[in-house]
């Protein structure tokens, strides 16, 4: 090779390097120099998190990373994320395209990963379905206490033993979904139960595996199946053909009307078989009713189940707290009845135990991701069209300016008022907010109260070795877990 073929290399590579290291000044500024072609798509480690709270302390409320072409916007801080989620509503609001949406056969179904018109009606059935049966007659809190004593009666059966709770706790919160999908518990041994969390846990871990195709969505093309997307897209239409056949078909030939109407999947037919009576146009179907169904699984039994555990683990890693909900409880309701929902208000350190069991534990660090279908301007950047938008909650949840200098200390107090009410400030957002805050935050708050309250009445949660703490660490995720431990519980009936 002569030296004028290694100049005329080196130029043209020199020239792919610059072409694509370019950077509009307009952009939110770049944390590092993106690479040719794959930008910053290897620059991010598995746990992004301390990488963006550096980032965020020197470039600002406002970053980007170009992601082999597409640019991911990070949101830092609760004005800009108000700003962007509340006031720029119209342009921040819509989901960015994910493999796994695709992968299931039905995309732009449901909810999580809807659009458009179709997003909107199914929301508005949704949240139409969630007030029928949480007001009035409050069904839901219903259902959820029926699943909590159950659940008790699960943890009473193992004796004190060290425990992991992860499954358990999967599994209950699946239950509290089953009873208001279709209406009834399901056995924890049940067949039909343990095949549904089979194919849930492949699902969910399906999804990391194939991070990568959501910017470079040829890779699922490729031979072999080394990304995970051929067996994220079995998957995937195995649970949703699961959910057709033994929920909704099932459910369906039942016939359900407005009087027997007593669960979601009921619900859902008789309003559409109203809407098509009457000669209405209408987009809920069976795919819109299973990928809706998808969705309220995924959320309750992965990040309800995940913030139930870390409540378990702040329980036991702080036992002052713990004897002082206990009391709380022995003080207001007694042992002699379970909680409810009517209770909620009496219960002033345990809510706050439970707002800061969410606040501390952020599961939903990076929120879910948003997309502006236009260019956009926010805060005098210009945000390109179709950038992914990613909200750090952490940058909130976290934030000293907020919660104080104390702000990674366990202090339910800091929810609580000099006059022993409640305070919940405006920037407590662990279910994001705007049009596409979390669904279930209603359903998820009241089985998070009526699951604290029924295990801290019953039980003293201990550490396997009374004289060694859990550490109180995390796993980096779709969601935000705690490292796995294993919690004694002691039944006070029994002391």
């Amino acid at each position: 090779m002569d030296w004028s073929t290694v100049l005329i290399a080196s130029t043209v590579l020199l020239v792919i390097y610059w072409w694509f290291s370019r950077k509009d000044n307009k952009l939110p500024p770049y944390p590092t120099k993106p690479l040719p072609i794959v930008g910053h798509l290897f620059t991010l480690k598995p746990d992004v998190r301390p990488q963006f709270k550096e980032w965020h302390k020197r470039f600002g409320e406002i970053f980007c990373l170009n992601m082999a072409g597409r640019h991911l916007v990070i949101l830092n801080g609760y004005d800009v994320i108000k700003e962007a989620f509340v006031k720029k509503a119209d342009e921040f609001s819509d989901r960015a395209p994910f493999f796994f949406d695709e992968a299931t056969g039905m995309f732009n179904k449901g909810i999580t990963f809807a659009n458009g018109q179709n997003w909107k009606e199914q929301r508005s059935v949704t949240l139409s379905i969630l007030r029928n049966f949480g007001m009035g007659k409050n069904l839901l809190a219903e259902l959820i206490q029926a699943e909590v004593e159950a659940f008790v009666e699960l943890v009473v059966s193992l004796n004190g033993q060290p425990t992991n709770m992860r499954v358990n706790t999967n599994m209950t919160l699946a239950n509290v979904i089953s009873a208001f999908v279709v209406g009834r518990r399901f056995e924890y041994d049940d067949p039909t139960f343990q095949e549904l969390m089979r194919k849930l846990r492949i699902l969910v871990g399906g999804q990391t595996a194939s991070e990568y195709i959501n910017f470079l969505p040829f890779l699922s093309k490729l031979p072999g199946d080394y990304f995970g997307a051929k067996r994220l897209a079995a998957n995937a239409k195995d649970v949703m053909d699961f959910l057709l056949k033994k929920f909704v078909r099932e459910m369906r030939k039942d016939n359900p009307d407005a009087d027997t109407a007593n669960n979601f999947v009921a619900a859902y037919l008789v309003g559409r078989n109203k809407k098509t009576k009457a000669g209405e146009l209408t987009l809920e179907d069976e795919e819109n009713i299973v990928k809706t169904i998808s969705d309220l699984y995924l959320a309750g039994a992965e990040t309800t189940s995940t913030a139930l555990l870390w409540l378990l683990l702040y329980a036991t890693a702080h036992q002052d707290a713990q004897q002082r909900v206990h009391e709380e409880i022995e003080r207001e309701i007694g042992s002699e009845r379970h909680p409810t929902i009517q209770d909620r208000t009496k219960l002033v350190y345990l809510n706050a135990f439970i707002l800061e069991s969410q606040r501390l534990a952020s599961v939903a660090g990076l929120g879910f991701t948003h997309l502006n279908p236009e260019e956009a301007t926010l805060r005098g950047f210009k945000i390109p069209k179709g950038s992914f938008i990613i909200p750090n909650l952490d940058s909130i949840l976290h934030d000293k300016k907020i919660w104080g200098p104390d702000v990674m200390c366990f202090k339910p107090e800091r929810f609580i008022t000099n006059d022993r009410k409640l305070k919940i400030p405006e920037q407590f957002i662990p279910f994001s907010i705007g049009r596409r805050v979390c669904l279930g935050e209603g359903l998820a708050n009241t089985a998070m109260f009526l699951y604290a309250a029924a295990l801290f009445q019953r039980f003293q949660m201990l550490p396997r070795d009374v004289t060694s703490p859990p550490e109180v660490k995390y796993v980096f995720g779709l969601d935000v877990s705690p490292v796995p431990f294993e919690v004694r519980f002691i039944d006070r009936r029994k002391i």
